[in-house]
């Protein structure tokens, strides 16, 4: 043998042992199959399949197929072959000692020795595919907790559009799945709360940080209005960059609800509903620092119904109670936003008039009340006629705090009854002085 023909062997035999090193270092197993049948394998195949060279000469490829697999990986076999792709396709492998293993396969078409021959080659996949069922599982046992908890979950991209929900983010909204889908946040959140969850997403956005509690009202698909207490955190894709925002939400409609209950019991008459004296004071206050800014004068008119103690021993204090209810119902219905009416006990009313130009206006707001009161009371039947007497004092003339327009109200309510009730008066001085005296010889 020349020279030349040794290195050409020497060559070969190199370059053959290259392809070896590159294929195991790739994990690719190699194998030939003429007829259906192994008629070679490489070294690595043997390493993955556990199966020696001479053990699977002759066998037929597809025996070592799962059962399961062994269809789909025939006419998957067939595609690449007749139509010379390399799509690669996954499948499971029967190793010798039992065991499953996933493989990752392509398949090529040749001629060897003369005979139609394929050629494959395949990896084992089988830790990416147990993590990929790891990962499947573990997002499935996730999705089936958020369907089941009580608080609502949902996921929102960066315009604010449901991409998912959960069950009890519909019972709160009283929507289904297909319908929140893609619907925008302006839909479900009140007008005047809009702003405000824009801005929690805003923050939640710009500083990349969750926030734990941020309240809004939101509005059912029946019209109705909940609130809710959220948490946002925002939602990143794989390469960490923020695509949206997730949130839980918390219906505390009933302790909300619960809350302006309270308020409203600590500020409002039981009874009729109308403002208590906490509330009167501070309409008060404000209407005073008001009137003088701006020079204006505010009115305090005090009334008392006439001879209602009568009725209410008569007819009893159901009726009577019925009674206060209608009149504070008639006060407000002829009073101004601006004004405020409290019932501060018994038959006593307040109002309080802010911001008037001068007495006079005082006094044509009492004579409409007093033209109202002309009309029958009527109620479960009944039919009442009540008059009623007011007193009046304005600011700053009739008094320059609190406290002494209404005791100056007081007494021109009382100079008005012993005047014949059913009517108004205005304090002044001397009418005071002289009401007080007459009340102290009585």
């Amino acid at each position: 043998m020349g020279k030349t023909d040794k290195q050409n062997k020497s060559g070969m035999g190199e370059s053959a042992e290259l392809a070896q090193a590159l294929m195991r270092c790739a994990g690719t197993g190699i194998y030939v199959v003429q007829d259906g049948k192994f008629q070679y394998v490489n070294s690595l195949f043997q390493e993955l399949t556990g199966y020696t060279e001479r053990e699977l000469r002759g066998k037929y490829s597809l025996d070592l197929v799962h059962t399961e697999d062994r269809e789909a990986v025939r006419k998957k076999a067939i595609e690449n072959l007749k139509d010379h792709c390399l799509l690669p396709y996954e499948y499971r492998f029967m190793k010798k000692n039992g065991e499953v293993m996933w493989v990752l396969e392509r398949l090529v078409s040749t001629e060897y020795r003369g005979k139609r021959t394929a050629v494959g080659s395949f990896m084992d996949i089988t830790e990416h595919e147990q993590l990929e069922e790891a990962l499947a599982r573990s997002e499935e046992r996730y999705r089936t907790i958020l369907a089941e908890i009580e608080e609502g979950y949902y996921e929102v991209d960066l315009a604010g559009n449901f991409t998912f929900v959960n069950n009890a983010t519909c019972r709160q909204f009283g929507y289904s799945k297909e319908e929140l889908i893609g619907m925008n946040y302006r839909v479900y959140v009140s007008k005047e709360d809009a702003k405000s969850v824009y801005k929690a997403w805003s923050k939640v956005y710009r500083t990349g940080e969750p926030l734990k509690s941020y309240p809004f009202a939101s509005i059912r698909k029946d019209g109705t209005q909940i609130f809710l207490e959220n948490s946002v955190s925002p939602l990143r894709n794989n390469e960490g960059k923020i695509i949206g925002f997730r949130s839980i939400s918390r219906d505390v409609t009933e302790h909300k609800q619960f809350e302006q209950k309270l308020a409203e019991m600590a500020t409002h008459d039981p009874l009729t509903g109308l403002p208590n004296r906490v509330l009167l004071s501070d309409r008060f206050t404000i209407g005073l620092a008001l009137s003088r800014r701006s020079g204006n004068r505010l009115a305090v008119l005090m009334l008392d119904l006439d001879r209602f103690k009568a009725i209410n021993d008569a007819m009893g204090h159901d009726v009577g109670d019925q009674l206060l209810k209608a009149v504070g119902e008639r006060l407000t219905g002829i009073m101004r936003k601006s004004d405020t009416i409290a019932r501060i006990g018994g038959d006593e009313f307040i109002l309080v008039l802010p911001q008037i130009s001068q007495a006079n206006d005082a006094a044509e707001f009492a004579q409409r009340i007093l033209d109202a009161f002309q009309e029958p009371f009527v109620f479960g039947g009944y039919r009442l006629h009540i008059t009623t007497s007011i007193g009046i004092a304005v600011y700053p003339e009739g008094g320059k705090d609190i406290e002494s327009l209404l005791k100056n109200a007081d007494t021109a309510m009382y100079w008005a009854k012993e005047k014949g009730r059913d009517i108004y008066r205005f304090y002044d001085g001397s009418e005071a002085a002289t009401l007080l005296a007459k009340q102290r010889r009585v």
